[in-house]
């Protein structure tokens, strides 16, 4: 194998760590390259046991790194130096196999009391724990399981290098309630993603089946899969999908993990995601490189970006605490029964224990907000830059402003005022000269709003 360079340090910074930890977390975001990296990490043992908890990731590593694999239907090969087997399967059939490493790949899905039942009966082995979102879903961290945490690269890296794409995102400009979305979701998909190959979310799925209805009938190929969908339509319509034949597949989490399907290029989020692990593991379907993908696009009809930061943003990892969270500040909820205030993704107040009461579901309620694109300050790229400064000059004159207010508008967006040409400047001093006539302006109000707006005097421009 050849190793990226970030591979090939967290590789080293796993090797150097098991002289002080018997188990490890290796955290590797979306595209890192984790089936890799374990393999890397495989190097110089015996015997390995690579432990997964969904059928699809067990067939792929067993497919990857050529293993046995420990499942009904399969022979079980005792001597095989390598064995891949789901946590349940050998719990059920109280089988442990030989190892000197064991690795749980998604470790962030498995409780204590699993991991000592089965890893009880490897006092000797090495634990290796892999993960891109190291938080349960309960909010609890993994310091219980591994007490060394090592990190391959960070998203801001991996886009850097080429191995991630960056991420566009459209969101309202505050968070939705309950079952109301700012925008309905085909007339969004319309609107800021039309064609794309898209991964869309819903909270149910009754949600996921009206709206795929909806994207149907609007001559838009669509599926939903859920958890109830048995394998030969699951992977029938991840073949089409991955062709084009489907552009939306609708589904409640079915999809967040297990799919690689670099050509996706959209999320469209009709739910709320209060879990930051959730959230990343969502996004993460749309960042991985593929040909002519220069960036995906995450449409959040909810207001989930502002309560946890975006998507491709760098995030902090702990094995105490919170065991993920953005640079950001995270929203916050004050508990209805002792006043406590909490981050609000946790599921229940850490203070009481109380758990905010989820209602009925009445069904969703589609508003007709715009959505906002998020930019990236002067970090934006020049194509995003000159399409927001074509939209800002549209809706001065649209609104009869003059383009000072569109430079201004753009200068908060991007931290500095774009290049004026020369006629901009001819156009916006005649502009000047017939306000301060109608209103009675002295050439003095002319002048200092030229400079407020091209930052230099008007000399020779109105030649």
């Amino acid at each position: 194998m050849i190793l990226r360079d970030y591979q090939t340090k967290a590789v080293a910074d796993v090797a150097a760590g098991w002289a002080h930890h018997r188990a490890q977390c290796l955290v590797a975001p979306t595209g890192a390259g984790k089936t890799v990296l374990a393999q890397a990490c495989m190097a110089g043992y015996a015997h390995v046991l690579f432990i997964a908890h969904r059928r699809e990731l067990i067939r792929q590593a067993a497919t990857r790194f050529r293993a046995a694999m420990i499942a009904p239907g399969a022979p079980y090969e005792a001597s095989a130096p390598v064995q891949v087997a789901s946590i349940q399967t050998l719990l059920a059939r109280e089988m442990r196999p030989q190892a000197d490493l064991v690795i749980l790949d998604e470790i962030h899905h498995y409780r204590s009391d699993d991991w000592s039942t089965v890893l009880d009966a490897y006092p000797q082995a090495r634990i290796l724990g892999l993960t891109a979102t190291p938080q349960r879903s309960d909010g609890r961290p993994l310091g219980d399981m591994c007490t060394g945490l090592v990190q391959a690269g960070s998203y801001s890296s991996l886009i850097r290098d080429g191995h991630l794409v960056p991420c566009r995102v459209f969101q309202p400009a505050d968070g939705m309630g309950q079952g109301e979305l700012a925008l309905h979701p085909l007339k969004a998909y319309q609107q800021y993603a039309a064609g794309t190959r898209c991964f869309a979310f819903a909270s149910r799925v009754q949600a996921c089946e009206e709206l795929c209805a909806e994207f149907l009938s609007a001559g838009i190929p669509s599926a939903v899969i859920e958890a109830n969908t048995c394998i030969r339509d699951r992977d029938d319509a991840l073949l089409r999908f991955s062709h084009g034949e489907l552009r939306v597949l609708w589904n409640v989490q079915a999809l967040t993990e297990g799919v690689d399907i670099p050509s996706a290029e959209t999320v469209l989020l009709a739910r709320k995601v209060g879990h930051q692990g959730l959230y990343t593991q969502i996004a993460g379907r749309i960042l991985r490189p593929s040909p002519g993908k220069t960036f995906g696009t995450f449409i959040d009809l909810t207001g989930s970006t502002l309560q946890h930061g975006l998507p491709d943003a760098d995030r902090i990892y702990s094995l105490d605490g919170v065991g993920m969270r953005p640079s950001a500040a995270l929203k916050l909820t004050v508990c209805g029964a002792c006043g406590h205030t909490y981050e609000s993704y946790r599921g229940a107040c850490p203070e009481c224990g109380f758990v905010r009461p989820r209602p009925e579901w009445p069904g969703l309620t589609f508003y007709n907000q715009a959505l906002r694109e998020v930019y990236r300050g002067a970090d934006t790229e020049p194509g995003h830059k000159a399409a927001e400064l074509a939209r800002l000059r549209r809706v001065a004159g649209e609104r009869g402003y003059g383009l000072g207010w569109a430079f201004r508008e753009y200068a908060k967006l991007f931290g500095d005022k774009p290049a004026a040409t020369m006629d901009d400047k001819r156009s916006e001093h005649a502009r000047l000269l017939a306000v301060a006539g109608q209103r009675g302006y002295k050439l003095g109000w002319v002048a200092y709003q030229y400079r407020d707006t091209f930052g230099v005097w008007p000399r020779g421009v109105g030649a």
